[in-house]
């Protein structure tokens, strides 16, 4: 019976299963970071809004989310990729780094882009 069950298969504080979930989360807070503009910002674009009609201020805050955004996706793509070249130990403080900053970054930027648009004068 002792053989069937590996201890070490169910300890899930270990570094390579932290790891890999890592992986999975950071794959899914991925795929929300990507998506969430897309539907937020898409229908606003078709109907013939551009950020450049925002006043100034706004403008800078829009485009200053934007680049948090983007830094925040960077970083969970990071955090989402497989651990390849890197040991395990370094995969591991690489991947909760990145998947810590990434989704405070990202979610940021968004906040920050969508408050430039929603307070600004119509």
């Amino acid at each position: 019976m002792s053989d069937l069950l590996d201890m070490r298969s169910l300890d899930v504080e270990s570094r390579a299963v932290e790891t890999q979930r890592i992986i999975r989360t950071g794959t899914v807070w991925l795929a929300a970071a990507v998506l969430a503009p897309v539907i937020g910002l898409g229908p606003l674009v078709a109907a013939g809004w551009r950020p450049f009609d925002l006043p100034l201020l706004a403008q800078l805050a829009f485009w200053l989310g934007t680049v948090a955004a983007a830094l925040g996706v960077a970083a969970l793509v990071w955090a989402g990729c497989p651990v390849l070249g890197f040991r395990l130990a370094d995969a591991y403080r690489q991947k909760v780094a990145c998947i810590r900053i990434g989704i405070v970054v990202n979610l940021s930027g968004m906040a920050l882009c969508g408050l430039a648009i929603l307070l600004s004068p119509a």
